[in-house]
């Protein structure tokens, strides 16, 4: 650790991405992708970077960063980066009434989340190690195995080849479009992928009756899991999962703090858990969770859904939690991988590559971003 390891500056970056192509899903129509970082720069020049969740809906950007300028960064201006699970403990503790008040404990676990990966980020570059050999105890994989995210119907085939020529070998898709047009999906892409693995995610939108109605096109898609098939708040829904019929269930993105993640596991037994750091728990938190759900003999897949910085991070969490399994990484034309980053990500034979750098090792593309900042 430096001489100075105290924090110097603390600053949120809220970027927009238009698209040429909208992406289109069951919550809503996406224009433009929107992307949330977070900058931490230390006395001692040592600058660490998170992502705060921006997906949807982007009018939350807007109070999340607000959030982050009125309470989070006084909070933390002139702390010492010793231990990065103190601070993650000092802004929930000093949120948690906030979170009640408001009656918005998601996107105040989303800030923290955020701020807690750019702490993190500069805490192992000031030790010049890289993060996920930090938090693995010893020299972690370079290489994260990923899979090929939101590929959606109508260019469900073409987006699978494409990624396939980008070197990802394994894929997700998505099915929350009605009958037709999800058995279509499923189809093209059993076609498309092969032998190789293949997902779905029906982003909360089944019923059981739905889900009757697909199960043999689902089971000869011969799926690795299925994701969030019906709303997550139905729990008795959950309770009655099919497990028989050979169909992996798959869930986490939307759950919230260590607890929940082990109710989930008791209550609905999945095969596969899936935290998304950038929502809940951060990289503090995050691990933690990692390593109880590898220790509960499941399958710990990071999910995420958002920008470059935070592909970055999950990915180290990823390298850093022994036992774990694939990454969640977009398919999909995402500005933020070829823009925001001095390197774009680059994936070899299905895995994301890791640079050995300290920290995540990533830096920022400073002189490019500034043209897609709204502040």
């Amino acid at each position: 650790m430096s001489a100075d390891p105290r924090i110097r500056d603390l600053r949120a970056l809220l970027l927009r991405f238009p698209l040429e192509t909208p992406l289109v899903g069951p919550f809503g129509r996406l224009e433009a992708r929107h992307n949330l970082i977070i900058v931490v720069e230390t006395a001692a020049g040592a600058r660490g970077l998170g992502e705060i969740w921006a997906n949807f809906p982007h009018w939350g950007c807007s109070e999340k960063v607000n959030l982050f300028e009125q309470v989070v960064r006084p909070l933390l201006m002139g702390e010492v980066i010793d231990d990065p699970r103190r601070l993650f403990a000092l802004m929930r503790e000093r949120l948690r009434l906030l979170a009640l008040q408001w009656g918005a404990p998601g996107p105040v676990q989303q800030v923290i989340a955020g701020v807690d990966a750019a702490i993190w980020d500069a805490w192992a570059r000031e030790k010049g190690v890289p993060l996920a050999d930090a938090l693995r105890g010893e020299a972690a994989p370079r290489r994260v195995p990923v899979y090929a995210s939101g590929i959606g119907p109508e260019v469900t085939a073409a987006l699978i080849e494409k990624s396939t020529a980008i070197g990802h070998r394994r894929f997700k898709v998505r099915i929350s479009f009605g009958r037709e047009t999800d058995t279509a999906t499923l189809r093209g892409a059993s076609e498309a992928a092969g032998d190789r693995p293949l997902m779905a995610d029906a982003n909360q939108t089944y019923s059981p009756e739905m889900l009757r109605l697909m199960e043999v096109e689902l089971r000869a898609a011969k799926l690795q899991w299925l994701e969030e098939p019906f709303p997550v708040d139905e729990d008795e829904t959950y309770r009655g999962w099919p497990h028989i019929r050979g169909l992996p269930l798959a869930l986490g993105e939307n759950a919230y703090g260590a607890h929940e993640f082990e109710r989930i596991m008791d209550a609905y037994d999945p095969a596969v858990v899936q935290p998304d750091i950038t929502k809940n728990g951060g990289v503090s938190e995050g691990f933690e969770i990692g390593r109880s759900i590898v220790a509960r003999g499941k399958r710990f897949c990071l999910h995420n859904f958002g920008g470059a910085v935070g592909l970055y991070t999950s990915a180290h969490l990823t390298a850093g939690v022994a036992g774990a399994d694939w990454l969640e990484m977009d398919a999909n034309p995402n500005p933020s991988f070829e823009h925001v980053l001095a390197s774009p990500p680059e994936v070899v034979d299905g895995a994301l590559v890791l640079s050995g750098e300290p920290g995540l090792g990533i830096d920022l593309a400073d002189d490019r971003i500034g043209k897609w900042q709204l502040r």
